[in-house]
């Protein structure tokens, strides 16, 4: 232990002197030795004895020009930016592209010297690998010295029980660099006792000295052994950023009983050079619990759509208002027009573009999308292109107990905004609709679906402006959805409330839900045709609510039905056990994203349309509540106030 220590104390002292000096001339001196090197070892091994016929003066001025010339290379491509203590292959072909550089044009300067005394081109080659291989050398020698110290740090400074111990879960890139981390930075900190994977044929493999111990089916198993060796890990943590939804789900509850925690290692991009280094294992969050799909964006598509057009948003204050506008920013419009009618909710808005967008040219315009004066003059005064309207009322329960006003958003307001898109001769549209307005039981499904019915009778006209639809189930983490309240609820001590444990719901993170609307209008906006089509974005499984609310109280380190109750309250009125993406009469096509479906159109005649919602704003202004929804019915005639028992039996027969 003495002669190791001995050694670290040795190489300290030589890494302090070196950091007293300019990094970079300490480099610049060792590259230029490298490369004075390179030309008499590469002349001698390619002509053997022979190099003693060669005048020292024509070695030595051959050594001096190709040196200065490579360090001159060097500094125009910045080769030198890179920092010793993280060369990695990306560093390493830079200095390959700079020493490839360096010899192609040293080629010509070398034939210009030649006078009675030439040099062999084919020393060239030669010259070209031992010049990376002494370049790279020096800069692997240096990062495995500046590890090898740490390593002896870490094993010197902490007592192994005091170590945080962590159980690697799954293999990826993510794994490798997290093990990296932990033994440059972290070895006062964490311990890793191993990997488990899905993958039986990793067992025994090792990772930068980390053992595969076991496959993740033996969890239980494993954890067990560890703790008979005293190594029991304290942390299981996710490396693998596919490892998510169901796999991930029973694991936690796994953990639970093995009293692990269970966390995830940051992500690649969460990974930044620097000299001191705070390594940290975040939580796992609901959205980790999700089985989502990866979904190939077409970005360049959303950018030629957005960029440099004028863009209105209406309910710019909602959660899809506010991810859309900042999505949107992202791409560079000429300008955004933010359409709302709450004063808070745009003050908001104002405040974050005021900080993250400064540049950005935008408006604030306070409005309610039923006044189709406001409307009409916002139009005149904005001049939009392009108008996502994401404006609406969607608490199902407020909208039944509120029919009338609901009406008048859902269904006259996105009527306001698509004739004044018709009049104005805007682009497109993009409507935002929802997977209530599928076989609708309440009111704010079935004005959703009218507000479809009348945007794809409009697109079916074929007058120029493009009317898009898009249909998506629920966002995680939206104001009014189960996740805040469930949030609330547990932060009290409980009980959840829950209508019915076999309730289930499509969910979606709203970055991914605006993401597809994004390219849902792209490829519609680009479509040849024009016909009413319905975007509907890809959920993946739906997801039951009992669940969901178990892996929260799990999440907070709780347990279900102990620490927390789970009272059962019936479903609302207007409420589905089971939401539906489609009916069944449209046929659903694929689209050139993987993450949208293309459903077929059951367009309605738009004059028809417009004659009925006429009558049904009427109706609503005037407060005569049976009247609207007896019109609402008329016009939906999938709407259909279905009994929860029913409503229940249907759905589990439609999901056996």
């Amino acid at each position: 232990m003495r002669s190791s220590l001995t050694i670290v104390q040795l190489l300290k002292r030589v890494f302090n002197i070196f950091n007293l000096v300019e990094r970079n001339y300490v480099v610049i001196s060792y590259d230029f030795l490298m490369s004075l090197i390179t030309v008499p070892l590469a002349l001698w091994i390619l002509v053997g004895g022979d190099i003693v016929n060669y005048p020292v003066s024509f070695i030595i001025k051959h050594m001096l020009v190709f040196s200065l010339f490579s360090i001159s290379i060097f500094l125009w491509m910045k080769t030198y930016r890179a920092m010793w203590r993280y060369v990695s292959v990306y560093e390493i072909m830079t200095i390959v592209a700079s020493v490839t550089c360096t010899v192609l044009l040293y080629i010509p300067i070398m034939m210009m010297m030649a006078q009675t005394i030439l040099m062999p081109h084919s020393v060239m080659i030669l010259i070209w690998g031992l010049n990376i291989s002494f370049l790279s050398a020096g800069r692997f020698i240096y990062r495995i010295l500046q590890d090898y110290i740490s390593l002896q740090d870490g094993k010197l400074s902490t007592a192994d029980d005091k170590l945080a111990r962590l159980l690697l879960v799954g293999i990826s890139d993510q794994t490798g660099h997290f093990i990296q981390e932990i033994n440059r930075y972290a070895r006062r900190t964490y311990k890793i006792v191993g990997i488990i994977d899905n993958d039986r044929h990793h067992l025994g493999g090792q990772i930068h000295g980390v053992e595969v111990i076991g496959i993740v089916d033996n969890l239980k198993k494993i954890v067990t052994r560890l703790n008979a060796i005293g190594e029991q890990p304290h942390h299981l943590v996710i490396t693998d950023p596919d490892f998510k939804g169901e796999p991930l789900r029973r694991i936690m509850e796994l953990s639970k009983s093995l009293k692990v925690d269970v966390a995830r290692a940051p992500k690649l991009a969460d990974f930044k050079k620097s000299s001191s280094r705070n390594i940290e294992i975040e939580p796992i969050s609901i959205e980790d619990l999700l089985q989502r799909p990866e979904v190939v964006l077409d970005h360049q598509s959303m950018h030629d759509f957005v960029h440099g057009k004028r863009i209105m948003v209406t309910g710019a204050g909602g959660t899809i208002g506010n991810e859309l506008i900042r999505q949107i920013a992202d791409f560079g419009p000429a300008h955004l027009t933010l359409v709302d009618h709450s004063e808070y909710s745009l003050y908001s808005l104002d405040l974050t573009l005021s900080e993250k967008y400064a540049s950005l040219s935008w408006s604030i315009c306070l409005g309610d999308v039923s006044d189709d004066r406001r409307i009409s003059d916002l139009f005149k005064i904005e001049k939009p292109e392009i108008v996502f309207h994401a404006a609406a009322l969607k608490h199902v329960p407020i909208a039944e107990m509120n029919a009338n006003e609901t009406i008048l958003t859902n269904v006259i307001g996105t009527r306001n905004i698509a004739e004044a898109c018709r009049t104005f001769k805007i682009k497109a549209m993009v409507f935002i609709s929802t997977d209530k307005a599928v076989n609708p039981t309440g009111v704010m499904g079935a004005t959703k679906r009218l507000a479809e019915s009348y945007c794809q009778a409009l697109d079916a006209l074929n007058e120029g402006t493009k009317f898009i639809t898009t249909r998506f189930g629920n966002v995680l983490g939206s104001t009014g959805s189960v996740v805040p309240l469930f949030q609330r609820q547990i932060s009290y001590g409980g009980p959840i409330t829950l209508t019915d444990p076999d309730i289930r719901r499509y969910f979606m993170l709203v970055r991914e839900a605006v993401e597809l609307v994004l390219q849902a209008a792209a490829l519609g906006y680009n479509s040849t045709t024009s016909n009413g089509q319905i975007f509907i974005l890809e959920m993946g499984g739906a997801v039951k609510i009992k669940d969901l609310a178990y892996q929260m109280i799990l999440l907070a380190g709780l347990t279900p039905e102990k620490d927390i109750k789970i009272n059962y309250t019936g479903l609302r009125p207007g409420e589905k056990l089971y939401e539906e993406l489609f009916y069944e009469t449209e046929k659903l096509m694929p689209t050139s994203c993987p993450g949208l479906m293309l459903a077929s159109p059951q367009v309605v005649s738009y004059s028809v349309l417009q004659n009925k919602i006429n009558e049904l704003e009427e109706k609503a202004r005037a407060r005569e509540t049976q009247k609207s929804l007896d019109l609402l019915k008329n016009l939906v005639p999938e709407y259909k106030k279905a009994t929860h028992k029913e409503d229940k039996k249907k759905n589990i027969h439609d999901n056996s």
